[in-house]
C-alpha cells in the first residue's frame, strides 16, 4: 500500500481552546502551536475534563457520552460554552459549542456554530476536523458489553462512512417502532411489511459500511501496524442475521433480511425486543501472534490492540482526506506503557502528523517529546501559569 504523502499544506490543529463553566473550569484557555499537548495533574484535577471538551466537536455526545446538565460546572450558572480554533493551511476557523441553563431546562440541543454560523448538528462539525480518542474505560473494551463494542466500532466506521451515523440512528428508532407494532401484529400486519422494509434498506446499508471501513482498517493494520512495537490484529464481526450473505447485491441483501425480519416475528413479539439484525453485532479483534481473540488476552495485551486500531483509523482517515490527519486524544495512555513502546507510539504519531492532546499524572511521562510538546500543570481545573 502507498503512503500517504504529507505536506505543510495538509493539517488541521487546535491553535486555541476555551473552556467556560465546562465541568470543573471555570474558565480555561489553553493556546498551542505544538503537536504534543500534554496536561499532567493529580486525578480529579481536571485533565480528562480538557480532552472532553474537545471531543464535543465531534458527532453525538463527546468521550464520555455525557448528558448536557453532567458537563455543567456546580459553581456556574447552570450552562456551558467551548471556544476552539482550529488551523489550517487555509487559515483559521472557529468552533464554538454550549449550551445556556435555560435552553437545559427547556430540555434543548446544545448550539453548534462555526465561524459564527449555526449548525444543524454536532454532526457537521466533521466537516472541519475529525477526532478519534482513546480513554482507561475502553481497556476492558473486550470483556464488556457487546453494547459498547458494537458503539466503539460504529464511531469508527462514521469516520470512514459518514453517511453511518445517520443510518444507525434511523435504523434503531424504526426497530423500537417494530417493537411496539409487533404486540398488535395479527392487526398490523401491512403496517408491519412497510416498517420491516425500511429497516432492511437501511440495515443492508449499514451492513456495507461495517464492511467497507473493516476491510479498509484491516488492510491498515497489516500492512503498516505489523512492523512496529504494537500488535497486528484484525477486526472481526460475529453477526446475528441467519444464513444472509453479505457480499451478495445491496437489493438481495435487502430481501433476505425484509424476511429474516418476517420470520423473527412471533420469537420477537414474545420477546419484546428484535432478536436479528445489525444491531446484535458483535465485535472483537483477532490477535495474530498469539492466534486468539482480544477477549483472551491480557489486560496489557487489550490495550495494545486498541491502540493499534487507533493509529490504522487515524492512518485511513488520512486516506481519504487528502492527507489530512485526524486530531488525537489520548487519556492516560502511557499508564502501564513501558518506555520503548512509549516512545514507539509517539514516533508512529509523529509519522501520521496528528497533532496529539494528552493527559498524565507526571511530566516525565513526556520526556521523549519534551521538544515538541507543550506540557500544562492542572490543578482543581486551573492551569499553571508556570507551564512548561
Amino acid at each position: 500500500m502507498d503512503k500517504v504523502e504529507k505536506s505543510a499544506s495538509s493539517f488541521v490543529d487546535i491553535s486555541k481552546l476555551n473552556l467556560t463553566d465546562f465541568r470543573n473550569h471555570s474558565f480555561t484557555s489553553v493556546e498551542t502551536d505544538k503537536k504534543f499537548v500534554a496536561f499532567v495533574g493529580r486525578n480529579g484535577s481536571g485533565k480528562t475534563n480538557v480532552i472532553e471538551a474537545i471531543s464535543m466537536f465531534s458527532s453525538g455526545k463527546g468521550l464520555r457520552g455525557a448528558q448536557l446538565s453532567e458537563q455543567s460546572n456546580i459553581k456556574g450558572n447552570g450552562g456551558w460554552s467551548i471556544f476552539m480554533e482550529v488551523k489550517t493551511a487555509k487559515g483559521i476557523t472557529k468552533l464554538g459549542t454550549g449550551i445556556g441553563s435555560s435552553q437545559m431546562m427547556e430540555g434543548k440541543a446544545r448550539q453548534c456554530r462555526v465561524d459564527g454560523k449555526f449548525l444543524k448538528s454536532s454532526r457537521e462539525f466533521t466537516n472541519y476536523v475529525g477526532i478519534i480518542w482513546l480513554t482507561p474505560q475502553m481497556d476492558r473494551l473486550f470483556i464488556g458489553q457487546r453494547t459498547d463494542r458494537r458503539k466503539f466500532f460504529d464511531k469508527l466506521v462514521c469516520l470512514i462512512e459518514p453517511s453511518h451515523e445517520k443510518n444507525i440512528k434511523d435504523y434503531d428508532r424504526l426497530i423500537m417502532q417494530r417493537n411496539r407494532v409487533l404486540v398488535d401484529m395479527d392487526d398490523k400486519k401491512s403496517w408491519l411489511d412497510k416498517i420491516e422494509k425500511q429497516i432492511s434498506k437501511i440495515a443492508a446499508n449499514i451492513l456495507i459500511s461495517r464492511e467497507i471501513a473493516t476491510n479498509r482498517l484491516n488492510k491498515i493494520m497489516d500492512a503498516e501496524v505489523k512492523n512496529n512495537l504494537f500488535p497486528s490484529a484484525k477486526i472481526v464481526m460475529r453477526e446475528e442475521l441467519g444464513d444472509i450473505n453479505t457480499r451478495s447485491s445491496m437489493i438481495e441483501i435487502e430481501a433476505q433480511l425484509q424476511k429474516l425480519f418476517f420470520q423473527s416475528r412471533v420469537k420477537d413479539r414474545d420477546t419484546f425486543r428484535t432478536n436479528v439484525g445489525p444491531h446484535r453485532t458483535d465485535f472483537t479483534l483477532y490477535y495474530n501472534k498469539n492466534d486468539m481473540y482480544a477477549e483472551n488476552c491480557s489486560t496489557g495485551e487489550q490495550k495494545n490492540l486498541l491502540v493499534s486500531v487507533i493509529l490504522a483509523e487515524a492512518r485511513v482517515y488520512q486516506e481519504i482526506n487528502n492527507g489530512i490527519s485526524p486530531i488525537l486524544l489520548l487519556d492516560e495512555i502511557t499508564a502501564h506503557m513501558d518506555n520503548e513502546r512509549v516512545s514507539n507510539l509517539f514516533e508512529q504519531i509523529g509519522d501520521i502528523g496528528s497533532q496529539t492532546w494528552l493527559t498524565g499524572t507526571s511530566e516525565h511521562l513526556f520526556d521523549c517529546i519534551s521538544d515538541k510538546t507543550d506540557i500544562f500543570n492542572i490543578n482543581d481545573g486551573k492551569l499553571d501559569h508556570n507551564a512548561v
